[in-house]
């Protein structure tokens, strides 16, 4: 049978982003481009049985670049795991601590984008129609920030309770540093309404 239980070989799609996969498949003599990896996720899609509530997230946020309705489902999955019991009794065990975090996790670095590029925490959002009005606040490089989306503007905040260094934030080409207790708002680019399907994760 070619049934996977679980989220395996895609798995190094969510763990890397494409631009530090394709370079380590060329040492190993592959030669993988985005259409490959995008024919890898859905071949593995159509065979996977999701007996972890984990393989949820990750197909989540495989999908969120090439396929955003089908991500958001699988993510709204995973929030449901343990308030709906989706497994059939292991709720009652105790609770999926790692599809909760994971969940949380999904927000911010597939959903806002969040991911460290060139020395600078750069944002990316998409599906901005399910984003308006997220907040949450986490560490770069020690200093704490708080992110906020309203509308098509993202807003990064230095704490200054905390602050340790100053960092370099951005979105799209708009990169700027911020200080203790400064705040910058960038205005979010627009997202393309038809996702290409040769896209993944950058």
């Amino acid at each position: 049978y070619k049934v996977s239980k679980q989220a395996d070989a895609v798995m190094l799609f969510f763990l890397f982003d494409f631009n530090e996969l394709q370079p380590l498949f060329a040492r190993l003599g592959y030669d993988v481009d985005r259409a490959l990896a995008v024919r890898t996720v859905e071949y593995y899609d159509q065979r996977t049985s999701h007996g972890s509530t984990l393989s949820f997230l990750t197909y989540a946020g495989v999908l969120a670049a090439f396929d955003p309705e089908s991500s958001w489902e699988r993510f709204m999955v995973a929030l449901e795991s343990d308030v709906s019991d989706l497994q059939g009794g292991t709720t009652k065990e105790g609770i999926h601590m790692g599809v909760m975090a994971g969940t949380l996790d999904l927000v911010q670095r597939y959903y806002v984008g969040a991911r460290i590029y060139g020395g600078a925490l750069m944002f990316r959002p998409r599906l901005m129609d399910r984003l308006d009005g997220v907040s949450f606040s986490m560490r770069y490089r020690g200093t704490p920030l708080r992110v906020r989306i309203v509308g098509d503007k993202l807003t990064v905040l230095a704490e200054v309770e905390g602050f340790r260094v100053p960092v370099r934030v951005g979105v799209a080409d708009n990169i700027v540093e911020l200080g203790a207790g400064a705040s910058h708002v960038f205005h979010i680019p627009p997202v393309p309404a038809a996702p290409d399907r040769h896209e993944l994760p950058a």
